[in-house]
């Protein structure tokens, strides 16, 4: 099986990605041109809207966003070289009788189940609800990541893309498993194999092929595919102080309310950007999902209320200007869209844009970089300039924090929990606030809390109690 590079047009200088085209591309035009985000980016920009000669000046790239990079130009080089399918000169007949059927290839697999019910959710946010909750349709999240997985595998392997289906066999299979591990990681490698082994599974059902060279089993299952190790990260109260020190210092105040609400509701960082805020109720602040509907209730932490309360102060003056000069049907609209607990504050200063924050909805990956950002100055300090020149020594506005070099925003929620399990709460107490199940958060706590000795010294102590007291260990009847 061929092996392809994983980031064609895409090379490194010192650990720094950059497309280098190749002869035939300078002759169309093309320059060299570094991987990296724009200082601002527009709101909905993603990697794979970066062009060559284009000159941003924002973060790198990581290698895995180079690798997505070059995957999606690879398909834009392709799809300008194929050529305009010609009109017929007369009309079809019917195929002579005897003549092979064409072949059931993956790629058609991957347009018609792309094409099919389950991709297409509904605009009107009721009836997508409902339609996800009967899983008549996936999530959007889910949609992007099949989507992504299909595009990695047809950039890896064009020859296995091209490829029967009804060709297809177990070996063949782990052997692009083995291959994407090796190249691409042990992440990408499961979740490519597991969409595959899904398309696999909603095409059987439909009578396109039948796995003849598997025995009439799905190829992509039961691969024993490696299980990567459980990640081991949870925030240290000098590190979440760290974050949101450096968020309210560069006037990023909005991604410091975003890490409150994490560490005090335990929510996914997608739930988090989708909360409206419904007001207090018994001491209870309410947040509703957007989206879903979904109602997360909890005790109001002194801290969480501090960031509400003054993001609120932020955002009156533009709400007011924005109900002014609306209608009575885009005032509902208005009311609906400063509910939301996280609004994007930063100030847009491209040409034409009047300099205005947008006060609008956070998408995913836009905030992710905001995160990365923000991380960034916390690893590195915020050095006092002018007092250190007057003292002749670092003088620190917010002092780094290295230690913040891998943690990432998927970690509140597992920071959620082990706080929690440190102050002393249940497991049935943590999971009603986090939403997690038993099971899933045992397993955090198996993984947490063994790093931490104040919970086996409060296990011994209580034992150590008991044993004075002249414990039994004797049942009587």
């Amino acid at each position: 099986m061929p092996k392809v590079s994983p980031h064609p047009h895409v090379s490194w200088r010192d650990g720094r990605p950059r497309f280098q085209p190749g002869t035939e591309l300078r002759a169309q035009g093309m320059k060299g041109t570094d991987l990296r985000w724009p200082q601002t980016p527009p709101d909905g920009w993603n990697i794979t809207k970066l062009e060559p000669g284009d000159r941003n000046e924002g973060r790198w790239y990581s290698k895995g966003e180079a690798v997505d990079w070059s995957a999606a130009f690879v398909k834009k080089l392709a799809a300008r070289k194929r050529p305009p399918r010609a009109t017929p000169a007369k009309p079809v007949v019917a195929r002579p009788a005897g003549k092979a059927p064409s072949l059931y290839t993956l790629e058609r697999l991957f347009d018609e189940w792309f094409r099919s019910t389950k991709f297409q959710v509904p605009a009107d946010p009721l009836e997508r609800r409902r339609l996800r909750a009967a899983r008549v349709v996936y999530a959007d999240n889910t949609i992007a990541d099949y989507r992504a997985k299909a595009a990695v595998l047809e950039a890896f392997d064009p020859s296995l893309w091209a490829s029967p289906v009804d060709a297809l066999s177990q070996p063949v299979l782990f052997g692009v498993y083995e291959e994407l591990l090796a190249t691409r990681g042990l992440a990408t490698a499961r979740g490519v194999i597991a969409t595959l082994s899904v398309a696999l599974s909603w095409g059987k059902r439909r009578g396109r092929f039948t796995f003849r060279e598997n025995m009439g089993i799905n190829p992509a299952a039961d691969l024993g595919m490696s299980t990567p190790p459980p990640r081991v990260r949870f925030a240290t109260r000098p590190e979440i102080e760290a974050l949101i020190a450096v968020a309210d210092r560069i006037g990023e105040p909005e991604i410091g309310d975003s890490i409150m609400l994490g560490l005090w509701t335990g929510q996914r960082q997608a739930d988090r950007l989708e909360l409206e805020d419904n007001g207090l109720m018994r001491g209870r602040r309410i947040f509703r999902q957007a989206k879903t509907g979904a109602i997360v209730a909890v005790l109001e932490a002194p801290e969480l209320e501090r960031r509400l309360a003054a993001s609120a102060e932020r955002r009156r003056p533009a709400k007011a200007e924005a109900l002014m000069a609306a209608s009575p049907q885009e005032r509902q609209i208005i009311e609906r869209r400063f509910r939301r607990v996280i609004l994007n504050e930063l100030v847009d200063r491209r040409a034409g844009m009047g300099n205005r924050q947008s006060w609008s909805p956070f998408e995913r990956g836009y905030y992710s970089h905001r995160f990365a950002r923000l991380r960034s100055y916390a690893v590195a300090g915020i050095l006092d300039v002018a007092a250190t020149a007057g003292a002749g020594r670092a003088v620190w506005i917010v002092k780094p924090c290295p230690s913040l070099e891998d943690f990432n925003d998927a970690d509140l929620r597992d920071t959620a929990v082990t706080w929690m399990a440190l102050a002393g709460a249940t497991i049935p107490e943590i999971i009603s606030v986090t939403g997690h199940t038993a099971a899933s958060a045992n397993t955090i706590l198996k993984h947490y809390l063994a790093q931490h000795p104040e919970m086996a010294d409060a296990a011994i102590g209580k034992m150590m109690a008991w044993f004075d007291a002249g414990g039994e260990t004797e049942i009587g009847l």
